[in-house]
């Protein structure tokens, strides 16, 4: 079993790692847990007695975990992969892999170079309803898409070391990425801040592809409406993504230009998709498992990670190259 050869050390014990951590447990691989609040490690301490605790990352790497997930805060991501990798341990790092593309790159490499596995926590990708519109746009449910528009709005937990934008925007630019499959070749974009703030709380792009395609993505984390919708517009229909609070529901609207005549539309009632519910973090972590055993790098692998990176920059680029006031520092690739 994957659980008898794989064990896996948990760099994060706070905001999110709780949730990688339970479920490396319940796939059978928690070997360890890293993380310099002592209250964070006695109650992980607590919930999984098996589990090694460290409070000092160097002492960590030097354990017999073969893998390690990284789930500290954005800026120690890179540093830590790099690490970990000159450490001969397979990385899942959460995103995004770097804040800069170059830094990106040279943890793409390291990996390459030391034969590792290289995973980015692009969870969206294994969310099942996801999952579910990527196989009816393969079968062409809805045409040849068009254009792709994705909203993720919360009030959230607010950073210093990023913005918004590469807080929040990774998860929907790794989703354009794999709906439009090539990179963008334009954008425009822009950036907002309360008050004197000089990190971004609100950010709009719109990306442009082959054939006249094109892609919007907002974010803002002080809306108290929290929500994410994805909408991908096809030929012959509309494809919607709602999550919320309340549940998530998948729906397919037929729909389009009328084939007689460019000035008419034509329009069916939507229909909802059954889709099979599972956490997709379970997913993620089960495909990360699968790319170490097999050799084989994960959609999500490094490479995918810097294609992400990219997009982003390329989106700071194009908000900050129109700005006199550039209160925050351009992230460079």
């Amino acid at each position: 079993m994957m659980g008898d050869r794989i064990k896996i050390g948990v760099v994060g014990a706070g905001y999110w790692g709780p949730n990688l951590i339970r479920n490396c447990a319940e796939l059978g691989v928690l070997h360890s847990v890293c993380d310099i609040n002592s209250e964070a490690l006695q109650s992980i301490g607590s919930s999984y007695p098996s589990a090694k605790l460290f409070s000092d990352f160097e002492q960590f790497l030097a354990s017999d975990a073969n893998a390690v997930v990284i789930a500290a805060p954005a800026q120690l991501h890179a540093p830590m992969a790099l690490q970990a990798i000159a450490a001969h341990k397979h990385v899942f790092v959460e995103k995004p892999l770097a804040l800069d593309v170059a830094t990106g790159e040279l943890v793409c490499q390291a990996a390459e170079k030391a034969k590792v596995q290289l995973f980015v926590g692009h969870v969206l990708l294994y969310h099942a309803a996801i999952k579910k519109m990527r196989s009816l746009l393969a079968e062409q449910v809805i045409g040849e898409v068009w254009h792709l528009r994705s909203r993720r709005l919360s009030l959230g937990k607010l950073r210093d070391h990023e913005d918004v934008w590469w807080s929040f925007a990774p998860h929907d630019v790794a989703v354009m990425l794999a709906v439009m499959g090539e990179e963008p070749q334009a954008v425009g974009s822009a950036r907002s801040s309360t008050g004197e703030s000089r990190v971004a709380d609100a950010a709009y792009a719109d990306f442009r592809f082959s054939r006249g395609r094109s892609a919007h993505i907002e974010v803002c984390w002080l809306d108290p409406n929290k929500s994410a919708r994805l909408d991908i517009f096809g030929s012959k229909g509309l494809l919607t993504l709602e999550d919320s609070r309340t549940g998530s529901s998948l729906t397919l609207t037929p729909c389009g230009k009328d084939d007689a005549s460019s000035q008419k539309t034509w329009k069916q009632p939507p229909v909802a998709i059954d889709v099979v519910q599972h956490e997709p973090l379970h997913a993620e972590i089960a495909a990360f498992l699968d790319s170490v055993t097999s050799g084989r790098p994960a959609e999500t692998d490094g490479r995918e990670g810097v294609a992400v990176l990219k997009a982003l920059a390329m989106a700071d680029r194009a908000a900050f190259s129109k700005s006199t006031d550039l209160r925050m520092p351009v992230l460079s690739e």
